[in-house]
This record gives C-alpha cells, structure tokens and sequence, in this order.
C-alpha cells in the first residue's frame, strides 16, 4: 500500500536548540540509528564507553544547561506563593551528589528520564517524594512513629493523608552529565551463569550534575503546624541518608538542606509582592488621575501639565505655575484663571498673605507672591 507521505520532509536539527524544551529534544529526536544486520539498532561493537551511539546522543544534553532562568524563577515563585497561602513548608535543597531520576522509562539509550512538562527540567514527581520520606518513617526515622501517625500523615490504600507533596523542581538551569554503569551479569543463561569474568556491558544514562539545588514543598490536607513539623523532618532525614531518584544504593541523589538560598527565595518572593503593590498603587493613582482630569476646566489640565513635567520633582507646584505665569504662557482670561488657581492652592497651604507682620514686607516671600497674583486677577 502507497501512502501519500509530503514530498519533502524538511530535515530534523542536529544539535539542540539553546532554546527550547530539553525533554522533547531528547525523547523524540534521537537520530543515532545505525541499520545493524536487518534492523535498526543502537549497539555498538565497543560498547558505550563514550564511543558508542548512545552515549553520543546523551552528550547532546551535557552542551549547556537545559531551562530557562525567567521560566523556572516563575514556577518556583508560584510554587513558593502556593506553599506560603495554604500554610505549608518549602526548603531547598542542594544535591550533593548525582541526581537521576526516571531511569526505569523506556528510551531508545535503554534509560530514560524524567523530564518536567513545562519546564524541560528533571525534577522529581511529588508522589516519589512521598514514597521517600514513607520509606524513611516506617524503616529508619528515630523515633520510628505508630504505624497509626504514618497513615494520618501519609496516607493509605484508599485514604488520603494529611499531608500532600508538591513535585520537587530546580531553581535555576541544571547541568546535565553523562555516566556510565557496567553491569557484568547481562545476558547469562543457565549454562553459562553470571559471574566477575564476564565482559561488562556498558550502559549509558543522562544524570544531573552535583550541586543542583531543587525546591521541595509540602502542604496540609488536614494536619496541624506540628505534623508538618515532623513530615519536613523526615524529608530532611530521608533526602540526606537515603537519597532520592534512582541508583541511591551507590550514593546518587544525596541532598542536603541549603537554608541560604531557601532564605533567598523568600526574600525575592517579598520583594515581588512590594513590586505588585507598588505597581498595583501607581495603577490606582492613574486612574484617579485620569477621572480627576476629566473634571478639570481646560487651564487646570495645562496647569496639570505644566507640574508633571517640571524638571525637578522637588520643586514646589506653586513656584512651577507662578513661574510659568511670568515666562507668559498664559494671557488674557487664561492668566486670570491661573491666578485664580494660585490663590485657592497658597490658600489651602496658609501662604496667601495679603498683608505682611515683617518689618520689611519686600523680603516676605509669601507676601510678595501674594500681592503679584492679587495684580494678575486683576487683569494686570
């Protein structure tokens, strides 16, 4: 059967794109195909030690980081909102050593990845979070908890816990690093069992770079202050001694708790909600203004302008019209009702003085500039 495929299909990229979501990159476009026998496959005589076809696709992923800096600042703002409003905790967590997770999905390099859907990012899924710190409190936390305090907290088959876990993600573009494991057992059979004198068989797989730090956050379903208490500390336990994501029983996903830069992104989300208030008074101040303008004679609006757009901010509204009287920018019936506008403003601010107590009335400021507009509505 004839398919009717377009007559030209314009190639895919090469090399990933600086932009753009790492994950797809990396799951759909995997161009390392090599036609082995009578099929297509990704083998490799040597193995992929580093020369093989696999690993060449995975060091696509290892050229600069993968994320973009405003994306994953807005997620980790919303997420740290999120926390903040239903009264939960967040802490940031720095790994100290390799961090894989999704291993266990299927890839044409035999391991996958776990990427975050918006954020083409690795992150950790908000369920395997929970599964850590339940593995934490029943096996290893000291003291271990009533098997009744795990279920109020965490959950059991067919009942919610009191706690729930947001999915873990990175707070600035991650490194990415190729590895290698080389498992000695592959491809035993009865009569030829496994054993150290078999030839291993490289296995490559995409991890994250040491050092990454990644927000974890928690929220109350129905626990108090207390509960939350204790859940973070089994979190912090189970992500120092344990670890997270795959491969931990050889050290991979080890995390410690980095206060600082948790301190730091509260404080960005502080100074993100005096930049909203701010934003949000200017905002209402334009508005009063333009209903205020509206209500203005046609002088009063110039009058207006005039004041806006004095060259020093700091100079008095009442110096800025008079002076502009004087260079003449107004006439006739438009001068008077300038005046007029002088006389209720220094009336409202106790400077109109029609007579002076000073014994040299020409050095009273307010005096003088008082005796000069009564002359201007006068016509003069």
């Amino acid at each position: 059967m004839t398919r009717p495929l377009p007559s030209f299909v314009p190639p895919p990229p090469n090399v990933r794109p600086r932009v753009g979501h790492a994950g797809l990159w990396f799951d759909k476009f995997c161009d390392r195909w090599r036609v082995q026998g009578r099929t297509w496959g990704m083998k490799s005589e040597k193995g992929d030690d580093g020369t093989g076809p696999k690993f060449a696709w995975i060091e696509t992923l290892t050229k600069g980081k993968v994320g973009t800096s405003r994306q994953i600042d807005e997620c980790a703002s919303r997420l740290m909102r999120l926390i903040d409003r239903r009264g939960g905790r967040s802490a940031v967590f720095t790994s100290e050593s390799r961090f894989v997770t999704g291993l266990g999905r299927s890839h044409p390099v035999e391991n996958g990845f776990a990427w975050h859907p918006t954020l083409g990012t690795p992150y950790l899924p908000g369920s395997s979070v929970k599964g850590l710190v339940r593995a934490w409190a029943r096996l290893d936390a000291d003291p271990l908890p009533s098997r009744e305090t795990v279920e109020r907290l965490l959950g059991d088959r067919g009942a919610a816990g009191g706690v729930s876990f947001l999915d873990a993600v990175p707070i600035a573009p991650v490194q990415l690093e190729a590895d290698v494991m080389t498992p000695h057992y592959a491809g035993w059979t009865s009569t030829e069992p496994p054993g150290d004198w078999r030839s291993p068989g490289p296995i490559p797989f995409l991890i994250a770079a040491a050092k990454t730090p990644f927000l974890f956050g928690i929220v109350p379903c129905l626990a108090g202050t207390d509960d939350l208490r204790t859940v973070m500390s089994w979190l912090c336990s189970a992500l120092a001694w344990n670890g997270a994501g795959a491969k931990t029983a050889v050290g991979y996903g080890r995390f410690g708790r980095d206060d600082e830069k948790t301190a730091y992104l509260k404080q960005q989300l502080s100074d993100e909600d005096v930049k909203a208030e701010e934003r949000m008074r200017e905002e209402r101040e334009a508005r009063e203004r333009v209903t205020r303008l509206a209500a203005l004679t046609p002088i009063e609006r110039e009058i207006e302008e005039v004041i806006d757009h004095r060259p020093d901010r700091n100079t008095p509204e009442i110096t800025v019209v008079m002076q502009a009287v004087k260079d003449g920018r107004w006439t006739g019936g438009d001068k008077v009702e300038a005046a007029k506008w002088l006389r209720r403003r220094m009336q409202q601010q106790k400077r109109w003085k029609e007579t002076s107590q000073k014994k040299r009335p020409e050095k009273d400021r307010d005096h003088q500039n008082t005796l000069r507009v009564m002359r201007w509505l006068d016509g003069h």
